[in-house]
């Protein structure tokens, strides 16, 4: 087994045992279906967070959740008054079962295609398999991947346009994407984000041999972005039960907040790993 520090290898041992992680409540509560800003809208669970963004061309669909989470999915899509089978683009923020588990049947119920990045793609094809993190502790159907995104590519339907950020750390394909969005008149820039939370060792990972690499550049990335509004892969990372209820998701220094807290626990894990035996 490759060398991994005493306490992350305890962390991962317990996490890939415990049935809590693919069974915590908030990732299958539901959660109502919502209009985020302009054409962006919210699809997900209480915590999986599902993005569907809306064009006269038909729509793009951003994460799935769990396994069993098409039908909430087709629900949610039906009470904003959209069409499950209108969905032309799958996308994925990182490629864990607890986002991409339902992708695989939401492809064959509406033959959309499949755009992932090239390291993400490959754990989607082989339904988990490669998963360094997981390592075949939890399988979802492989899909058909049609497109494979680089850094910088632009996904356009429809008259909306999405550029591709790589941001990897969390997976070895993670990537974010940035948007504009018109709401009562004004333009505002978004991004749905990948964030740089760590669940691997960042020191000796054979697995993962560049991941402290990578995410010190997603992190420069993803602090050069500076958007009005921001989203992320879990629902619980961007407060989206409060922004929900107020009514309002813009929160440009609650962005700048979350990035600048997950690279200060970045780099104090890897010092910490660094001084380990």
């Amino acid at each position: 087994m490759p060398y991994m520090p005493r306490t992350l290898l305890l962390l991962l041992l317990m996490s890939l045992s415990t049935p809590a992680l693919a069974q915590q409540e908030s990732w299958k509560a539901p959660f109502p279906a919502h209009k985020i800003a302009g054409n962006l809208n919210y699809v997900g669970t209480e915590d999986l967070a599902c993005f569907l963004i809306t064009t006269p061309e038909g729509h793009i669909l951003i994460n799935s959740g769990l396994a069993d989470s098409a039908l909430t999915i087709r629900e949610s899509v039906n009470e904003l008054g959209y069409t499950l089978g209108d969905i032309k683009i799958l996308l994925t923020t990182q490629a864990h079962f607890d986002h991409v588990a339902a992708l695989g049947e939401i492809q064959k119920l509406t033959r959309a295609e499949m755009f992932a990045t090239e390291q993400d793609a490959a754990v989607l094809e082989d339904g988990g398999k490669s998963d360094p993190f997981l390592q075949e502790q939890y399988r979802f159907t492989p899909l058909e991947v049609d497109r494979r995104l680089k850094d910088g590519d632009t996904i356009r339907l429809g008259g909306t346009e999405l550029v591709v950020h790589l941001t990897p750390g969390h997976t070895k394909g993670s990537a974010s994407y940035s948007m504009s969005v018109t709401e009562e008149g004004k333009k505002y820039s978004v991004v749905i984000a990948n964030m740089g939370t760590v669940v691997m060792p960042l020191v000796g990972n054979s697995y993962y041999p560049r991941i402290a690499e990578d995410f010190a550049e997603s992190f420069r990335v993803q602090k050069a972005l500076a958007p009005d509004i921001w989203v992320a892969a879990h629902a619980s990372q961007y407060d989206m039960r409060e922004k929900y209820e107020r009514g309002s998701f813009v929160d440009p220094e609650g962005y700048k907040r979350a990035v600048d807290r997950l690279e200060k626990l970045y780099l104090e894990q890897l010092a910490q790993e660094r001084q380990e035996p």
